[in-house]
């Protein structure tokens, strides 16, 4: 495990230690990393997005006939996401 100094504002500071205070997360470096983790999958899921918008476009586009393989796509991508 890696120790990191951060400089954060005041304000954000203090919105982290009330989050911590309420039992959302057990110390800040658990916020820290959880944050972080849903950043890495956002990022991950707007880049999907893209792609697919783009491949609409161009006419690149798949088209799921049923839900079973909408139900297997989804499961391709949330593989990709781990």
């Amino acid at each position: 495990m890696h120790t990191i100094n951060v400089s954060l504002p005041s304000q954000l500071k203090l919105q982290a230690d009330q989050l911590i205070q309420a039992g959302y997360f057990a110390s800040f470096s658990d916020l820290v990393r959880t944050a972080l983790r849903q950043t890495l999958t956002e990022i991950q899921l707007n880049s999907l997005a893209n792609q697919a918008i783009s491949e609409h476009r161009s006419g690149q586009a798949k088209t799921l006939k049923d839900a079973q393989a909408v139900a297997q796509y989804v499961d391709q991508v949330f593989e990709g996401l781990s």
